[in-house]
């Protein structure tokens, strides 16, 4: 019986089940309870989520035995610490809560932060201090600001619980939470943010009290006008069948709609966000599309966030929509107690109030006729998001209940914008502003300068290439002439409707910075007559790339793109040519060289493989696959669905079982060091949910993983945390057969079932290898929650997992062939050739030897060069180095090379040229 921890962490957000299938949770969404007809056992539901019948709470654990549970530190709670049942119930509970003790860092008093006097420290008034550019603040899911460090550790240094406690140079900050946490970065990296509040006569900070009728409409296929004053019923029992839906939006702090309901019924108050379909995507909960659908019967459909009152309760029951995360408030329980109770029970008309309170927070509140106040009844957890609005929403489930009156709504006129007015010098010597962060700003600007009508003031967008940052900046449209806003100086004092201004530079740099990268590329020697294809510069950049061969007579020249192509010039001895790079803009160039020889004699090499070629792959869906899936031409593939094959108690030999398929692979490739997440080699489904896959991935900060899983379950093994350009790697992964459920699932089991092994230099490395990647420590770096008892079909792709997640660089080799089972497994020496020499690997190791047919126990004999039954169990791709190898014919198995249909890799949205020369130091 496993034991799962059970904790919760506040900066994340989230509690955890370790040792469990079941994935975190955010906090405040888990409740803990005693079984209702087994004392000694534990249900864990979501408050937060119905099952099927809309009225259960969804089960996380439906009989959870308490002597299980462990705390963060493995303790366990019943045999260790000696607890109850009650008392593992409380600690779940206090785990799942949301208010829980604050770490150190948090602040619940006011804070400031201010430059010293040479704009070199951050100066904290808790008497800490920083270097600029040290520190960034990071809004919260959770709302909370934060204050990190501005480095790859990302970690903590303060956590704000309320943006009113902090201050810039000794003054609080105008605006919302994006105001506060954009004017601490701007003050942390090129000084504070100069603020001008507007002042609006026209603002108020109090809504409308007497209201105006809102114009929303009546939706849904039940709705109805029932006899008599009120203006919404239902025809018939149903969820989502019957609504109101407001005309207006509410957008402001303190705004709110009021209306009547009369007689018990299950029925629904909240708001339907106006950016749900664009925020949560089209057939979300929070689409206003699907509110009163008819089609989803399910109350959360088209609200993002709503209370309901049931008619077998009588008042207050529960929520629904995209984001239920609440705060019960009083009206809540305390509603039986009420007149508004009583006047609901005699079916005369209970007045209710939804809105945003002061902080930001949607709050549904009820009148209570004896005090004459509104009641909250229940409170959004999380605030509304600068820019969103929301419009009312009410739904009546059955036959009886009413919407009684028009509701109201009651307004604050929309306040004028804080502005900061920005200037950036693009390019040097030019001055462009006024330039805002947001349209609103710029919007305003244009309206108030112009003296158009309220609400009609327009801007345009601009980025400028000398901007670190590549921000979006926002300039007003000055009667529709922008040039009016380019400048030869520095903004002097100036102010705008009545209030003084002060402009804040943007941050650029020089012309010097912009100029083109230095190229660099190594020198590269070949024999005369060799076919050239050598990048000189990426694809699709903004800078202009001229190229210079000295002495002429190479047989080189440039394509005017990126590519120095040609054929090697017969010569009567060394002859080395150099190649000058010159690289331009308008901001000025850079000069880069480097030489090819053209040798007249065969390169010395001890390899029987060439290393002349490699495809070259720069993302874009580029990719190559092996033209047929059938399983007996698949080396990695693996049937026996749902079969746990244990490891070989003997760790050097292969699993005894007909499913375990065992299989190695091997590679030599190099990467361009693209940022983002890439499949160097995929066997399997795809990228849908559903699909299995077995994968070598790249991430966007270099690190090499090995995986397995099934969509977004995976098991990872971290092999390399940061691959370097330009080197070349030799890659070798061996799968001796270990095949496991979940119960089975465990790191040690993991690490034993492969070895796997990474060289840098490898043709410098003999002769022995780096130690065994496959480790329980490194299994654990990745993912381990996906089991490996599936079956593996789908596709064998070098390049990216087919045409998605596309790998940037060069591969010079792959190979993959099975073993057999119950068999040891590949020595040093063999790894070692398999890498570094491929064709004298498939003469000393492979041919007249024993060999395992595909996805089966049976073992051929006599493996040979140019037989059907060894070219499926064993594939030797060398691209563009095979005799059959073309972009025509694609990148041929070397075991067969006349076998096409099968084994030969298909090229794919690539061309010719990426078939490129190269030069593996030590190898070619």
């Amino acid at each position: 019986m496993a034991q799962i921890k059970i904790f919760s962490d506040t900066n994340k957000g989230c509690i955890f089940f370790d040792g469990s299938t079941v994935e975190p949770k955010f906090i405040g969404t888990v409740q803990a309870s005693i079984k209702s007809d087994e004392g000694d056992r534990i249900v864990i539901v979501r408050n937060d989520r119905y099952e099927a019948d809309q009225i259960t709470f969804r089960k996380l654990f439906k009989r959870l035995n308490p002597s299980r549970v462990q705390n963060e530190g493995g303790e366990n709670l019943v045999a260790d610490l000696g607890y109850t049942i009650q008392e593992v119930v409380t600690y779940i509970n206090n785990e799942a809560s949301d208010f829980q003790q604050l770490s150190s860092t948090d602040v619940d008093s006011t804070i400031d932060f201010s430059l010293d006097a040479t704009t070199t420290s951050i100066l904290v008034s808790d008497g800490n201090s920083y270097g600029v550019n040290t520190l960034k603040a990071v809004l919260g899911s959770d709302n909370l600001i934060y204050i990190k460090t501005h480095d790859d550790t990302d970690v903590t240094v303060y956590k704000i619980l309320d943006e009113n406690d902090i201050n810039v140079n000794g003054a609080a900050v105008a605006g919302g939470l994006n105001d506060v946490v954009n004017t601490l970065n701007e003050l942390f990296t090129v000084g504070p943010f100069e603020s001008v509040i507007i002042s609006d006569p026209f603002s108020t900070m109090v809504a409308d009290v007497d209201g105006v009728e809102d114009t929303g409409t009546t939706v849904g296929a039940n709705a109805i006008d029932p006899l008599g004053s009120a203006i919404l019923g239902s025809s018939s029992a149903h969820y989502n069948k019957a609504g109101y839906i407001s005309d207006e939006s509410l957008n402001q702090a303190g705004e709110y709609f009021t209306f009547d309901i009369r007689v018990t019924d299950s029925m629904g108050f909240g708001f339907i966000l106006d950016q749900g379909a664009t925020k949560y995507g089209a057939g979300s909960y929070a689409d206003p599309a699907t509110f009163c659908d008819g089609v989803n019967n399910n109350a959360s459909w088209g609200y993002y966030w709503s209370h309901w009152f049931h008619s077998g309760n009588k008042g207050p029951w529960t929520y629904y929509g995209q984001r239920t995360s609440s705060s019960i408030r009083p009206g809540w329980n305390n509603f039986n107690n009420t007149q508004a109770k009583q006047d609901y029970l005699a079916d005369a008309p209970v007045k209710m109030k939804v809105g945003i309170d002061a902080n930001g927070f949607m709050v549904v509140s009820h009148y209570e006729p004896t005090t004459s106040e509104f009641v909250e009844i229940q409170r959004s957890s999380y605030k509304l998001e600068e820019g969103e609005t929301v419009k009312l929403g009410i739904k009546i489930y059955g036959t009886s209940g009413e919407l009684y009156s028009q509701p109201k709504k009651h307004l604050l006129e929309d306040a004028a914008p804080t502005m900061y007015f920005r200037y950036i010098e693009s390019p040097d010597g030019v001055f462009n502003y006024p330039l805002f962060a947001t349209a609103e700003e710029a919007n305003y600007y244009d309206e108030i300068t112009n003296g158009l009508t309220a609400g009609t003031g327009q801007s345009h967008t601009h980025t400028y290439t000398d901007d670190p940052t590549n921000t979006t900046w926002y300039m007003p449209e000055a009667n529709h002439d922008a040039s009016s806003y380019v400048h030869n100086s520095v903004p002097s004092a100036t102010t705008f409707n009545g209030n003084n201004v002060t402009y804040t530079t943007i941050t650029s740099l020089t012309n010097a910075d912009l100029t083109p990268s230095q190229f660099s590329g190594s020198d590269i020697t070949q024999e005369e007559g060799t076919a050239v294809n050598i990048q000189v510069a990426p694809q699709d950049v903004s800078y202009s790339t001229s190229v210079d061969i000295s002495p002429t007579g190479s047989g080189l020249v440039y394509n005017g793109s990126y590519l120095i192509q040609g054929t090697l010039a017969d010569v009567g001895s060394d002859t080395t040519y150099t190649v000058t790079v010159t690289r331009a803009n308008s901001y000025g160039s850079s000069v880069g060289t480097f030489t090819i020889t053209a040798t007249n004699v065969a390169p010395v090499s001890s390899n029987d493989t060439p290393w002349t070629k490699a495809l070259d792959f720069s993302g874009s869906n580029e990719h190559v696959k092996q033209v047929n899936a059938i399983t007996q031409a698949q080396a990695l593939r693996l049937g026996g669905y749902g079969t746990n094959v244990a490891n070989n108690p003997d760790s050097t030999k292969t699993a005894d079982s007909g499913y375990a398929f065992p299989w190695a692979t091997s590679m030599v490739f190099q990467i361009d060091g693209n940022n983002s997440n890439q499949h160097i080699w995929n066997m399997g489904s795809g990228a849908g949910s559903s699909d299995k896959n077995i994968y070598v991935r790249l991430t966007a900060s270099r690190e090499l993983y090995f995986g397995w899983g099934k969509g977004s379950d995976n098991n990872e093994c971290l092999i390399h945390n940061y691959l370097q350009t330009p080197k070349w790697y030799g890659l070798y992964i061996a799968f001796k057969g270990g095949r496991f459920s979940y119960g089975d699932l465990t790191t040690a089991n993991l690490a034993d079932a492969f070895d796997i092994r990474l060289i840098s230099g490898v043709w410098d490395y003999a002769p022995s290898l780096a130690d065994n990647k496959s480790t329980a420590a490194n299994w654990t770096t990745g993912g381990n929650n996906a089991r490996t008892d599936l079956t593996i079909n789908g596709d064998f792709t070098i390049g990216g997992r087919g045409s998605n997640r596309n790998f940037h660089g060069k591969v010079a080799s792959m190979v993959t062939t099975t073993l057999k089972r119950n068999t040891t497994i590949p020595t040093d020496a063999e790894i070692l050739a398999m890498i570094t020499d491929p064709l004298k690997w498939v003469t000393d190791y492979k041919v007249g030897n024993d060999y395992r047919y595909p996805n089966t126990t049976s073992n051929y004999t006599n493996f040979q060069v140019g037989d059907t039954q060894p070219a499926y169990a064993t594939q030797v791709w060398l691209m563009g180095d095979g005799a059959s190898d073309s972009y025509a014919n694609g990148m041929r198995n070397y075991i067969q090379p006349s076998e096409q249909n099968y084994t030969k890799l298909q090229l794919n949205s690539m061309v010719s040229n990426d078939i490129q020369t190269v030069n593996i130091s030590g190898l070619t």
